[in-house]
């Protein structure tokens, strides 16, 4: 039986609850209908879909899915050059707005996704390049049979969801499999939403979000007595979770099972879950593989996972999707320890990706960016750890002799029309020179020393 079972259901309960209006099951199967008898006047290619969290958004994405037409989700927050190079990366292609109308399409006429394609999610690579995975049907069915396996999903009453639905956590970890166990899910836009139906004693069922999420939670409820006997599930992926956070959740969610999770895009994304009823949920440890999912360790200890989860590959990248998967298994870039009973603890990352706010991304992109400012010469990115966030972002900037350095102010909002307010640096230093060896390689390990008050820019 297919785990999207609950897409096709004509009964009237509800299924999504968005700005304070309900949608049953059997509204959302009519809207899915709907579209599917206007599929027929499209272009070909793959479609482009913007991820507002609407009735219209879920209910095309899903028209799509049902009737095999591949979709990529942008994020409605993308500025334009980075619209612009992702659906450069797609080939032929062309976007639909929430009226299900061709807004844009673009001039390749080739084809260049797998024929297997059902969706598209950006991830960054190591080269600081957005990658185009392509996941297939088989892909995300078995991780969402394999979610509402690992988080019991089906024995919550509900759930409440804030992620954004172009992050494959909330939209493949969590929305579709609500809908496939028939959880109804209320979609909020905002931390302070949720804090204002936890006040009004509102909050119930299941929560989810990053680490960074549950630390501001945990801040507005002022982590003092608990606040809520009705949350029965508590999610967090995206980013470690630390021992103390872990027991601030017990504490403040005295009634529910809180998760840990780990998981990639190209991995559809959920690989490992672990459950605060397992007696090593109080350590290190970040949990079992899901799924039929195969995990061993690789060289250096790299963790390598198998199984229906790994992508089809990258599109338009065949080099990196042999770097990355080989004989079927894919190569996290995270290193691990495996214990004899399949319990895996995250050591660590073996290049330079940083997670900033749960989002997986690589400093180089952000290092070209401020090279092509006025009067950058060089630029480097630096992760520090932060409780809030998981990691800030700090930038060295070297600058041209005597040119006049910019406000910190002045540099953000340049960015601003560039990249994504995650991969905007929160702090600014002039440098006059960048550590790097006789080859010229960053040497990152190093940049901390260059952390000097006089050095910051104000």
């Amino acid at each position: 039986m297919s785990p999207f079972q609950a897409f096709t259901r004509a009964d009237a309960s509800r299924a999504l609850t968005l700005g304070g209006r309900e949608l049953s099951f059997e509204a959302l199967r009519e809207a899915i209908e709907a579209r599917k008898h206007r599929l027929g006047v499209l272009p070909p290619g793959i479609a482009i879909l913007r991820a507002h969290r609407s009735r219209e958004f879920i209910a095309t994405f899903l028209a799509l899915y049902e009737t095999a037409i591949p979709v990529a989700v942008f994020a409605t927050e993308w500025t334009a050059p980075e619209v612009e190079s992702r659906r450069e990366a797609l080939g032929c292609c062309f976007e639909l707005d929430e009226s299900f109308q061709v807004t844009w399409r673009s001039r390749h006429a080739g084809m260049r996704h797998h024929p297997d394609t059902a969706l598209v999610l950006f991830t960054s690579g190591s080269t600081g390049t957005p990658r185009a995975v392509q996941l297939s049907r088989e892909n995300l069915e078995a991780n969402v049979a394999a979610v509402r396996r690992s988080l019991d999903f089906d024995s919550a009453p509900e759930q409440t969801l804030f992620l954004p639905l172009s992050y494959s956590f909330g939209l493949l970890g969590q929305l579709l499999p609500a809908l496939s166990a028939g959880v109804p899910t209320l979609l909020l836009s905002s931390l302070v939403e949720l804090k204002a139906r936890l006040d009004d004693g509102l909050l119930a069922g299941m929560l989810s979000g990053v680490p960074s999420h549950h630390e501001t939670l945990l801040r507005l409820m002022g982590d003092g007595a608990p606040r809520t006997q009705a949350v029965t599930h508590v999610v967090s992926a995206g980013a470690a979770v630390d021992l103390a956070l872990r027991q601030r959740l017990l504490r403040a969610f005295p009634q529910a099972r809180v998760y840990v999770n780990y998981g990639q895009t190209e991995l559809s994304p959920r690989v490992l879950s672990l459950c605060s009823a397992h007696p090593a949920f109080l350590s290190q440890a970040t949990g079992y593989p899901v799924g039929n999912l195969s995990v061993k360790l690789g060289p250096e200890g790299e963790l390598w996972v198998r199984g229906d989860q790994v992508m089809l590959g990258y599109l338009g990248d065949e080099e990196a999707t042999r770097a990355k998967v080989a004989d079927g298994w894919l190569r996290t870039g995270d290193l691990a320890r495996l214990a004899p009973d399949g319990l895996v603890t995250l050591l660590g990352r073996n290049d330079d990706q940083l997670k900033v706010g749960g989002e997986r991304l690589s400093p180089l992109e952000i290092e070209t960016t401020l090279r092509g400012l006025p009067h950058v010469e060089d630029a480097a990115v630096w992760g520090r750890e932060d409780a809030l966030y998981g990691t800030a972002l700090t930038a060295f900037l070297q600058l041209a002799p005597g040119a006049p350095c910019p406000s910190r102010r002045e540099l953000r909002q340049t960015l601003s029309a560039h990249l994504s307010p995650h991969k905007i640096p929160t702090d600014y230093y002039r440098v006059e020179q960048l550590p790097r060896t006789s080859n010229g390689k960053l040497q990152r390990h190093r940049l901390d020393v260059l952390l000097q008050p006089e050095r910051r820019i104000g």
